[in-house]
């Protein structure tokens, strides 16, 4: 019962978030392809949105995976960022996937994500996207997701876990904002959490134990990694640990926490002088 309530409350949550896009802040020069199926099956969380400047340059390539604790979200919530990232050069592909509770599982999104970027390679030419330059970005449980990913192209051992095939292909950089990157920390309302996301019997799971990413070996191959919080944001704890754990393992990073719009603020906001700023920061880091 107790489980249901939270999921319909992060529905809600949701829907509020995606009224709190300012439309008007979206550029007309941007042309966007939206609802695109990547796998072939209906389901709208099996959908993604393509951002780009219409030119014949070659473009860099950003992934971009929604947050909402895994269990709610929706690639809507991402759009102005999407649109202010394609005005920075960028191919933007924003995805939709699976969300967690009652039938899906954290380990489904993992592999949405896979088949997500499968089209990704598969279709970037169509809008001048350069796969050897691709960049991921995670906001919040996402977070999770992002870094999974790539990882997913440094372990053969991760991809058997996962049932996932050989990669061509690698990233080039990493973005983490506002990311649940500590989710499996001992408390009892993330115990909580991950009952509600992950499998029964998830702790003897090799997937699971992958995404402990403290004893993951793999760690150390992560692609250069942009990290943003702000003293606003309930997570920001998680954002120092994690970037505790790259300096250990000599991952190059960089901590921006200029802004002041609290838990995914670069999201909803973009367009202050705040946001811009730490979008410069990113655009650079990753050049």
């Amino acid at each position: 019962m107790i489980n249901h309530y939270i999921k319909q409350k992060s529905i809600r949550a949701t829907e509020a978030d995606i009224q709190r896009i300012d439309l008007s802040k979206i550029s007309p020069a941007i042309s966007q392809e939206r609802g695109i199926l990547y796998v072939d099956d209906g389901l709208a969380e099996h959908t993604l949105d393509v951002y780009f400047l219409p030119n014949e340059l070659k473009k860099p390539i950003l992934i971009d995976i929604h947050g909402g604790g895994f269990i709610s979200g929706d690639k809507e919530v991402n759009r102005l960022f999407g649109n202010t990232m394609a005005q920075k050069g960028f191919v933007v592909f924003n995805l939709n996937y699976r969300l967690a509770y009652p039938e899906y599982k954290v380990f489904d999104q993992v592999i949405d994500i896979d088949r997500a970027v499968g089209w990704i390679l598969r279709n970037a030419a169509n809008y001048n996207g350069d796969v050897s330059r691709i960049v991921i970005a995670g906001h919040s449980s996402a977070g999770v997701l992002a870094v999974t990913e790539c990882l997913l192209c440094k372990s053969g051992e991760m991809r058997e876990h996962f049932g996932i095939g050989e990669r061509a292909y690698e990233y080039r950089g990493l973005l983490l904002d506002c990311g649940l990157m500590h989710f499996y920390q001992k408390s009892i309302a993330y115990w909580g959490m991950r009952n509600m996301v992950f499998p029964k019997h998830y702790k003897k799971m090799p997937q699971y134990r992958d995404m402990i990413f403290e004893d993951n070996p793999a760690l150390s191959a992560l692609p250069k990694t942009f990290l943003i919080t702000n003293d606003n944001d309930e997570l920001k704890d998680m954002t120092f640990y994690f970037k505790s754990l790259l300096d250990k393992n000599n991952v190059p990073n960089t901590l921006d926490r200029t802004g002041s719009d609290g838990h995914m603020g670069i999201v909803f906001r973009p367009y202050t002088p705040e946001g811009l700023d730490t979008m410069e920061k990113m655009v650079e880091f990753f050049n």
